[in-house]
């Protein structure tokens, strides 16, 4: 019985320590950026600047938040005025064409991963995803500390935006599930939203119907 009683304290500690730590997460919502995500903490934001594939100076907010040695990261790249960059832009010949403020952003997911890639450490997972059927990457990376990496790529063509999800945790620490798998994107009312699928395989609002999904969306205004 002394047993029994012993073994119950322990996993009642347990379970009390783990449901507090869940809610010490809060539900982050931003509508500027139109996207949502838990974070540990309250994250810092931090504006930069972004140097696309076609080198292209885009802005972007970075929203970052730490805990113990894991930090937890949302970078956001808007591109809703791309044109008018690439427009103003000074290019050889062979680097005008007209639609390369499009390409440039479609390239931006392939770009996020190579950058990934290219670090001194070892990719354990590279793989197609989707989060809401807006498509994607998602990877994980062992580093050279022991630590481990994961990153999720997502090209949202309905506002505009790259989303670059960033968890590096310690050795000791269990997948950042609770945080990587909570991105969620937001429509004009700041409410989530959740696409379909069109026949050619970009994202469509849910209101719009079959025969008009196929010119509707991924289309970078």
């Amino acid at each position: 019985m002394r047993i029994l009683i012993l073994l119950l304290s322990v996993i009642s500690q347990f379970w009390f320590s783990g449901t507090s730590l869940a809610q010490g997460w809060i539900e982050f919502l931003d509508e500027v950026d139109h996207f949502g995500v838990n974070f540990p903490d309250e994250p810092e934001i931090q504006e930069f600047s972004y140097t696309s594939e076609f080198n292209a100076i885009f802005p972007g907010r970075i929203y970052s938040a730490q805990v113990g040695n894991n930090r937890y990261s949302v970078t956001v790249v808007n591109f809703a005025d791309a044109a008018r960059i690439h427009e103003t832009m000074e290019k050889t010949v062979a680097q005008s064409g007209q639609s390369n403020w499009l390409y440039d952003q479609r390239a931006s997911v392939a770009r996020a991963a190579r950058e990934f890639r290219q670090r001194q450490s070892e990719v354990t997972y590279d793989a197609w995803s989707h989060i809401d059927r807006v498509e994607g990457l998602q990877l994980q990376l062992t580093n050279s500390d022991g630590s481990r990496t994961f990153a999720g790529i997502y090209l949202n063509g309905n506002v505009d935006r790259l989303y670059i999800l960033e968890a590096t945790v310690d050795s000791r620490s269990p997948s950042p599930g609770l945080f990587q798998q909570s991105l969620r994107f937001l429509d004009d009312g700041g409410d989530r939203i959740r696409y379909r699928l069109s026949t050619n395989g970009c994202s469509v609002l849910p209101n719009i119907g079959p025969d008009n999904a196929a010119i509707a969306v991924l289309s970078v205004r």
